[in-house]
């Protein structure tokens, strides 16, 4: 994707490829502009350049001729803008002007609720893009973004005016609105063409993140609630995505500002602690740097330390209550700048011998580059209570890190390969869900940003951005369906592995084919992410019926066998109880079922092992009385909910077949279910799904409640007597149920009884204030 210019670019060497790029020109305007606008030619001409770095910028022309405007503040806005574009020639600044202009007019009765004239808005966003140095269209896009939207400005009346691509850009941040969706579908909507627009343009999301980073540094007149709403979405869909992109600068600082708008108690909080211990990080980051200064001298390598502001982290961590404050602020972070790559990795082994740095704590993202393609070379050690990361990186790498995706015309050949895979899934998704608004669209868009995500190679080095806790056989569906339905087996970093092998970050993964192979019912028990579990279930669904009734006979005999059984052990009994379980009308239709995906065979053979009498008659559930009625497709079969996760109502979950215990329900990223994976890798991980929220609601029409779930709360101090009471008081009020209160000795755990996950974030919510120095979250495991 090669953003268009209002000049001509030099071909370049590299192009993005699986989504074609839409060359444009963007076309200034010859239209004649106000007076005001315009800056005087004669006054321009007369004028000497005063300023030696850059020769299109004049001093004496920005303080002189800067036109007018209706308001003082917006006078003060212009000037800080155009104080910043001094790389622009004069021509540019020029269009800089007339938009400011239009956007002032189209503006001219809209009002912040601030009481500052609404331009201000738009023009700050610009003065932001211009500290990242963006062109003549960016920082005119940026000033009229929310003319379409918001003015009777059309997309047509900023073309003419500016050009196609400024246009472009202006309609790519415009929200969607239509009486025929709901809000929540109008929310995913506008979503979706961002998404679609940054395709074709990655400067859509750098005004978008840009206009959030202003909106949330400057919400003070907003109510709290609509403070926090704004806050969660951005953290939700617009941070993810600016980090998916490679936008890490500001994707932080507005991470920043998300905390402090979601808690400002919490915040200020932290704030405090890091200013109480500032001379202390200061003296120990200024020592540390002094320390890596000397070790470049002494390796004779030519390059300068940074130290960073780590407060993101800080803030991150603190927020989603991964550490006590006091611990937490104990983190500190560099970056050292080098010439090249050769002295990246000479510095880095340096410092693995001298603090002994083991290998999950050294991340090459030099050859395996990270999101958005950004490369470096992160090492993390522990030292006194303390925790230090160093990056790693040349100034290229610097510079393109801090523009993300945007710089992707100078990035290397990694890079661009890494950032070629992630735009793939996104391309995908676009175009799997173009135009269709289902109730859960806006969760699917904010998970296919979150960083629950890993990238792994072919043996050619081709990149693909994968789930994490996907296995080798979803890594051949990445590939395509003509390597997932022949795979046999696997080689992973060279190394032999079966296709149920979870994968890991950067791992390197060969797989095994054979051209009379084919996909079995079974892999959807080994299959984790909806493109190889959909092709599977594709391919099973066409198959002739003679095939499907073979397929589905062999695949239920696998299972058996696994069990020291066959199908020949089958009673009659069997048969009839499993048939009915099923409805099915014959053994053809149950093995077709089996064949299709639809039904798993180790639920037919979990059934038939089942000692529960109530089991073997029961159908389809109508009521919703236990916590295993809320699950879909489980009906009939023994399930348990594991107490090392506590999963509950709302949880991403998957069922592990066990041989005891029946079903047993966990949540995805619990480190058993991990760590059964790599052990046992064709072990049953069903992804399991609950009943939907409109199913729930219409039987609560009908007087039933849902189940409560067993869950825990983590305190990270020991409660007093009076805040005991207290929590028990404001829980119950919302309805929370307490089991147990276990104060410890530095911390306490509280194990309670909820609806489901909003239920539980609502009861966290509701006692944080209680507690603010203290992190309070829920208790993952045992």
């Amino acid at each position: 994707i090669m953003p268009p210019t209002a000049a001509p670019r030099p071909s370049e060497p590299k192009s993005l490829k699986p989504i074609p790029a839409k060359q444009t020109k963007s076309k200034t305007s010859n239209q004649t502009t106000s007076k005001a606008a315009r800056l005087d030619s004669d006054k321009q001409a007369s004028l000497k350049n005063t300023n030696p770095r850059h020769p299109h910028f004049s001093t004496t022309d920005y303080m002189a001729n800067l036109p007018k405007r209706l308001h003082p503040k917006v006078d003060l806005a212009q000037r800080n803008l155009l104080w910043s574009l001094d790389y622009m020639n004069k021509a540019d600044r020029g269009d800089v002007l007339r938009a400011c202009e239009m956007g002032e007019i189209a503006h001219i009765n809209d009002v912040r609720k601030s009481g500052e004239p609404y331009i201000t808005h738009p023009i700050a966003v610009a003065e932001i893009l211009a500290g990242f140095r963006q062109n003549r269209d960016v920082i005119c896009a940026a000033i009229l973004h929310d003319t379409v939207e918001d003015t009777t400005i059309t997309h047509k009346d900023v073309e003419q005016a500016f050009g196609e691509r400024v246009a472009k850009l202006v309609d790519g941040v415009t929200k969607l609105k239509s009486s025929s969706h709901n809000k929540l579908e109008n929310k995913a909507a506008t979503l979706s063409k961002i998404i679609d627009a940054t395709r074709s343009d990655f400067h859509v999301l750098m005004i978008k993140l840009a206009d959030r980073l202003h909106n949330m540094s400057t919400m003070d007149a907003v109510r709290p609630e609509k403070q926090r709403a704004t806050a969660q979405e951005t953290l939700n869909f617009y941070v993810p995505f600016g980090k998916f992109l490679g936008f890490q600068d500001l994707a932080e600082y507005i991470e920043v500002l998300c905390y402090h708008r979601l808690n400002p108690e919490r915040y200020q909080m932290i704030q405090g602690k890091l200013i109480q211990q500032g001379l202390g990080r200061r003296f120990r980051m200024d020592a540390i740097s002094i320390y890596l200064s000397d070790m470049l001298d002494e390796l004779d390598i030519s390059g300068h330390v940074r130290v960073l502001n780590n407060d993101v982290a800080i803030y991150r961590d603190f927020f989603n209550d991964k550490g006590d404050p006091d611990h937490l602020i104990q983190q500190y972070a560099f970056t050292v700048v080098l010439h090249s790559v050769e002295d990246c990795y000479l510095l880095a082994e340096q410092l693995v011998a001298d603090y002994h740095i083991p290998p999950k704590y050294f991340h090459d993202n030099i050859r395996h580059p990270s999101f958005g393609g950004n490369q470096s070379l992160i090492l993390t050690y522990h030292q006194d209570h303390a925790t230090f990361r160093i990056t790693i990186l040349t100034r290229q790498m610097e510079k393109n890190a801090r523009v993300g995706a945007v710089a992707w015309q100078n990035a290397s050949e990694d890079s661009v390969m890494v950032l070629n895979a992630m735009l793939r899934n996104v391309d995908e998704f676009v175009n799997e869900h173009d135009e269709i608004f289902d109730s859960d669209l806006l969760n699917k868009i904010y998970s296919l940003f979150a960083d629950n995500k890993i990238i792994c190679y072919s043996p050619q080095g081709e990149p693909y951005y994968i789930h994490q806790g996907a296995t080798a056989l979803d890594f051949a569906y990445a590939v395509g369906p003509k390597v997932g339905h022949v795979a046999t087996g696997a080689t992973i970093d060279g190394k032999p592995a079966k296709l149920g092998t979870m994968l890991e970050f950067g791992e390197t993964v060969e797989i095994e084919t054979d051209p009379t192979a084919s996909p079995r019912p079974e892999w959807l028990g080994v299959a984790i992410t909806p493109k190889a579990r959909n092709l599977i279930q594709d391919y099973l669904a066409k198959l002739p019926e003679s095939e499907q009734y073979n397929y589905g006979k062999q695949s239920l005999n696998w299972v058996l066998q696994k069990y020291d059984k066959s199908l020949a052990d089958m009673t009659e009994a069997d048969w009839q109880n499993v048939l009915a379980w099923q409805n099915c009308s014959s053994k053809s239709e149950l093995y077709a079922r089996i064949s299709q995906g639809v039904l798993l065979p180790q639920f037919v053979v979990m059934r038939l092992f089942s000692d529960d009498e109530a089991l073997q008659h029961q159908h389809h559930p109508l009521t919703v009385e236990q916590p295993q009625d809320l699950l879909k497709d489980a009906y009939g079969i023994e399930v348990h909910f594991s107490a090392c996760c506590h999963p509950i109502y709302g949880d991403d979950i998957v069922g592990h077949m066990t041989r005891n215990k029946g079903l047993m329900i966990h949540r995805k990223e619990c480190q058993f279910i991990k760590n059964e994976k790599q052990r046992q890798p064709y072990e049953l991980m069903q992804p399991m799904l609950w009943r939907s929220k409109d199913e729930l609601e219409s039987l609560e029409d009908t007087g039933t409640k849902p189940p409560y779930f067993t869950s825990n709360i983590h305190i990270s101090s020991v409660l007093s007597d009076q805040q005991v009471s207290q929590v028990v008081h404001d829980l119950g009020q919302i309805g929370i149920k307490i089991e147990e209160i276990d104060l410890r000795n530095h911390d306490t755990i509280i194990r309670l009884q909820v609806r489901g996950i909003g239920h539980l974030q609502q009861g966290i919510d509701h006692i944080k204030p209680l507690f603010v120095s203290s992190s309070v979250g829920r208790k993952m495991h045992q």
